[in-house]
């Protein structure tokens, strides 16, 4: 087998599920936690351990061959690569959601020029052009959901899986954006280059999907 990198989130929700998915079709590192690129059990295959936001750049660029990670994170990478797999877990929204005692209940009553915070600017962006309504993006990175109660904007663009930190913190979703789960996803170029080992990555990675959801 040729070499081949597959590169996964080197912490975060995804992290756990991925990591038991490879171990069940022998791909386990064998080094280090703390090693970003690691040899694993599967001979010619090395896991690149990074951030689940950088995981498109890397596959893109052909640094890695292949990547794990939530479709909110390609869609926002705005990066062209093959989408192999919807590995139907890491399920949530990306929703739009305002203060609990807003008035507004559609994005389609939403005035212009309001202030919105998101650590998704790209996909905001295009979700408000489609509505022809102007908008002010505030890029945060982290706690998201405390912005319109500090004053900073009107609404929100977050990830929610349960909506209780929504309500925690005073919010209410008044659109789901987009729907999200873990993407395998190969660059162009090794797609052609190494077919069959990433042909054979993708088929095992498809029956434990397969097995995990019967279970």
């Amino acid at each position: 087998m040729k070499g081949l990198i597959l590169a996964i989130p080197n912490k975060g929700r995804l992290r756990k599920p991925i990591m038991e998915i490879l171990e069940s079709i022998n791909i386990k590192p064998l080094d280090d936690d703390r090693v970003y690129l690691s040899n694993t059990t599967m001979e010619g295959v090395q896991l690149l351990s990074i951030r689940a936001v950088d995981i498109p750049t890397y596959v893109y660029y052909g640094i890695a061959d292949m990547g794990i990670t939530g479709k909110d994170i390609i869609e926002e990478s705005g990066f062209e690569f093959y989408e192999l797999i919807d590995m139907k877990f890491g399920l949530c929204n990306l929703v739009l959601a305002v203060k609990e005692d807003s008035p507004y209940n559609n994005p389609l009553q939403l005035p212009q020029g309001i202030k919105v915070a998101t650590e998704f600017p790209n996909i905001t962006k295009k979700f408000f052009n489609n509505l022809g309504i102007k908008v002010e993006i505030i890029v945060l990175r982290g706690a998201v959901e405390i912005a319109p109660l500090l004053g900073l904007s009107d609404c929100i663009v977050d990830l929610s899986t349960t909506g209780e930190t929504l309500k925690k913190n005073g919010l209410k979703s008044i659109a789901i954006i987009m729907k999200s789960s873990a993407r395998l996803i190969c660059n162009k170029v090794s797609y052609k280059t190494k077919y069959n080992e990433v042909k054979k990555i993708e088929e095992l990675l498809v029956k434990a999907c397969e097995n995990i959801r019967v279970l």
